[in-house]
């Protein structure tokens, strides 16, 4: 009998080519199963990023809102099967608003919990302060939760903003209090810091676009708890409109303080005040506020919207939902597209590619995101550009007109 010339494949060899095959077979491909980049926050089946946010003290109510709107975006992922296969975990830290809290956090999610990317950070000073440790470690910002035009101008690397800035915010107040209103008279309160300072700057470019200046500019400290004496000298200069770069307690404040003196002022306020946890700071006082959106009102008709009110609730059915939870939801897709789109082995540097050629995504719920190159525009690092005018009536704040944009991309 002659032996056969093929040699029968070896009981495991066998089992390690079904092995390979099934592998081959699943949809991220056998390259996924097996990559992981721990140092970067990616394993098997899991990608860790973080947060730093106000979860304590004067800013507490937006820092949780945004928390829980990236919670109710990443759970909704999650459920779905994740990116690629991997669930996304997102690690939060509390900064108090502080600075020097918010770069420790950010040596904590990067040199302990080796985080992929922060997502969603809060505020001027704290985003800053934390880019000045990230930029060492070269870790991205994704959806920087910040209106000052001091985060994204000049542009920075790591550091992607979402919301509108204040160039855009502020010049459309400034439009619709000067051609809508008639305010010839307009005042200025703003916190005297990177976030209020460029705030005063854009107000008075534009006032200057309508032959107007303004007439009175006060300054407040970063959590300050009084404000009765800025008050006083803004009332005494008899402004049609007050521009207000505060929140929080601090507009709070502002409006406690007016009220003791005899005056209600109509009052145009940073954009993140329209919230109902700021409604329940002013403790029932009828004011005249408008404030800018950046997303298509919370109980308006917008299906997608709908849809995150729907998971909202069931997550914290103890609380509401507002334009600041929407703001969280919005870092969350952002990063999420951006994940989705750096393949099957992410990392940092894929991450940063795919997020400056992120253009139109839409994310349903407002005006489509964009980013560029450095080399790009002026908001190449803006993701938004475009408000709509909101006006507190009641309890609730409705929007008066459609989105407003001055800026061509």
């Amino acid at each position: 009998m002659t032996k056969s010339s093929t040699t029968p494949t070896p009981p495991v060899r066998r089992r390690t080519l079904l092995a390979a095959a099934a592998t081959a077979a699943l949809p991220w491909g056998s390259a996924f199963a097996q990559y992981e980049n721990k140092d970067q926050g990616i394993t098997k089946d899991q990608v860790l990023v973080g947060t730093s946010v106000a979860l304590s003290g004067t800013l507490a109510y937006m820092g949780k809102a945004i928390e829980e709107g990236m919670s109710v975006y990443f759970d909704g992922i999650n459920q779905a099967g994740g990116v690629n296969g991997r669930k996304i975990k997102l690690i939060s830290y509390d900064d108090e608003f502080k600075p020097a809290k918010s770069v420790a956090n950010a040596k904590l999610l990067v040199e302990r919990d080796n985080v992929l990317a922060l997502v969603g950070a809060l505020g001027t000073p704290t985003v800053l302060a934390a880019y000045e440790y990230l930029q060492e470690k070269k870790v991205p910002i994704v959806g920087a939760l910040s209106i000052s035009d001091a985060v994204s101008t000049p542009a920075r690397d790591l550091i992607y903003a979402l919301p509108s800035p204040q160039s855009t915010e502020a010049a459309a107040y400034i439009d619709y209090a000067v051609k809508t209103l008639g305010a010839k008279r307009i005042a200025v309160l703003y916190q005297n810091d990177s976030f209020g300072k460029p705030a005063l700057d854009v107000v008075e470019k534009r006032l200057a676009t309508h032959n107007l200046k303004v007439v009175e500019a006060q300054a407040f400290e970063r959590l300050a708890t009084d404000l009765t004496s800025q008050a006083f000298k803004l009332k005494e200069s008899n402004p049609d409109a007050v521009v207000l770069y505060g929140l929080g307690q601090q507009a709070a404040s502002f409006f406690k303080a007016a009220e003791k003196l005899g005056w209600n002022p109509t009052v145009f306020g940073a954009g993140g005040l329209n919230d109902p946890k700021f409604i329940e700071l002013l403790e029932g006082k009828s004011v005249k506020l408008y404030v800018a959106s950046y997303y298509d009102p919370i109980d308006g008709d917008n299906p997608a919207i709908k849809s995150f009110v729907a998971a909202y609730g069931k997550m914290y059915p103890n609380n509401k939902p507002s334009s600041l939870a929407l703001m969280g939801y919005s870092a969350a897709a952002v990063f999420t597209e951006s994940l989705r789109r750096a393949g099957a082995q992410p990392d940092r540097v894929k991450l940063m590619k795919e997020l400056d050629g992120l253009k139109g995504f839409d994310q349903k719920i407002g005006p489509k995101i964009t980013f560029e190159p450095l080399t790009g525009s002026a908001y190449a690092r803006r993701g938004q550009t475009g408000v709509v005018l909101m006006e507190l009536k009641g309890q609730r704040f409705a929007s008066i007109g459609s989105y407003i944009d001055p800026v061509t991309r």
